[in-house]
């Protein structure tokens, strides 16, 4: 089974193509959290109404599909995995991250998690694709970005073969570097100062259109009257900086502060 979480869709395409060549089911986590599952914000498990579906057949490898957030797996994605730990147990996990620059110590923190899980650690795959962290980075142009998905794709599909054949992911080396100082050091920072929601905003280009609301995976925006009367998306401090909302928006009305003006938009 092929479970993926993704903001722009990167770690989606990336599933959807491991799917296809390994064969396997393609399960979507936002779907999954979006209608079961409350985090506090946006990186804490509080309670999930339904277990993770998993397959009947304890022997078939379990491949998680995800973005690295500085540096790391997003910690919803840590914490949601570590409530279901009684039912990841024994099990052989692979996991395939995703990321626009570098991968760190991500390793280091997914063999822990296993270990805590008592599952059995099958390897990372490290993908570079676009860079769609808005609120900070920007975003490729468009033959840069093809030319990105089209090496992630070269990769995805090597990982696939590797998970077919039961055989170990290795991440790239040159991907990985200054591992404590990025993972242990940053990622920190980066979440207690960087992951807030109240920096977005719609602008007048908003048509109401809802996008944003139907696409957060957190159940983060809805939609209320301002001043003027006009229906715009709001943000709950329940944000795990996806970027699903700002790459999403179809007339680009969505800002992060002063941060993402001008910046190209990307989804896949």
């Amino acid at each position: 089974m092929i479970y993926y979480f993704s903001g722009s869709g990167n770690s989606r395409h990336v599933a959807r193509l491991i799917a296809r060549e390994s064969g396997q089911k393609l399960f979507s986590l936002n779907k999954f959290f979006k209608d079961n599952c409350c985090f506090q914000k946006g990186r804490e498990l509080i309670e999930c109404s339904q277990p993770l579906p998993l397959p009947d057949d304890k022997d078939e490898v379990l491949v998680f599909v995800h973005p690295t957030y500085a540096w790391r797996q997003p910690r919803l994605l840590t914490s949601f995995l570590a409530a279901s730990a009684r039912q990841l147990k024994q099990r052989q996990l692979y996991f395939v991250a995703t990321a626009g620059s570098g991968f760190g110590g991500s390793e280091k923190y997914l063999r822990r998690l296993c270990r805590d899980l008592g599952a059995t650690y099958m390897g990372l795959a490290t993908i570079l694709m676009p860079e769609n962290y808005t609120a900070m980075f920007a975003i490729p142009d468009e033959a840069e970005a093809k030319r990105l998905i089209k090496a992630g794709e070269v990769k995805a599909k090597n990982a696939a073969a590797a998970i077919r054949a039961g055989s170990p992911l290795l991440p790239d080396p040159a991907l990985c570097k200054r591992s404590f100082l990025l993972s242990t050091v940053v990622n920190p920072i980066f979440y207690k100062f960087l992951v807030k929601s109240r920096a977005f905003y719609a602008d007048d280009r908003c048509s109401s259109c809802r996008v944003c609301e139907l696409i957060c995976p957190l159940n983060c925006i809805v939609m209320a009257e301002n001043e003027s009367g006009a229906l715009r998306p709001q943000w709950t401090d329940n944000c795990t900086h996806c970027m699903a909302c700002i790459n999403h928006c179809p007339t680009k009305a969505i800002e992060y502060g002063t941060a993402s003006r001008n910046k190209r938009r990307y989804f896949i």
